[in-house]
């Protein structure tokens, strides 16, 4: 018997999708690893029950420059990735007024996924709703992500 809930199996779908997404779509990932369209589409679906292979989900992450699917199999078995920061591998900077800009168009991009979903569903979120507000979520933990980094990495 799986020890996977649905709702944790649904998540790793929605995580992959979001990788995806944020990486440029299937069709240009494609060409980066060793799975065509159409498998791809499978690993996202949740009308399918096959899950992305490690090394694809390791590819898809990189692409999207940040580690979606990972830190959701991470948060499944209770951790937390962090970055690793190498002072010799990375140039110390502030944090700039840009990373700002950025932290706050996306943090209004998921307040208005949220709300314009509301607006089309009373109780329930439709799959297209939840689909753009974890596409929202996740590019808004990436900014995040990058303003953490650039805050450690100053000397």
């Amino acid at each position: 018997m799986r020890t996977i809930l649905e709702q944790d199996l649904f998540a790793l779908k929605g995580a992959t999708e979001a990788s995806f997404v944020l990486g440029g779509g299937l069709t240009s990932f494609q060409h980066f690893t060793r799975v065509g369209v159409a498998n791809l589409s499978k690993y996202a679906s949740r009308n399918d029950d096959q899950f992305i292979p490690i090394d694809v989900a390791i590819e898809a992450d990189k692409r999207a420059g940040a580690p979606v699917i990972l830190c959701e199999a991470a948060r499944q078995l209770g951790f937390r990735l962090e970055p690793m920061i190498e002072a010799d591998q990375v140039e110390p900077h502030e944090l700039t007024d840009a990373d700002g800009v950025t932290l706050s168009l996306e943090t209004a991009d998921v307040v208005r996924a949220i709300h314009e979903s509301h607006g089309k569903v009373k109780g329930r979120l439709d799959e297209l709703s939840r689909k753009r507000i974890s596409r929202e979520l996740h590019e808004l933990k990436r900014a995040v992500d990058n303003a953490i980094a650039a805050m450690s990495r100053v000397a």
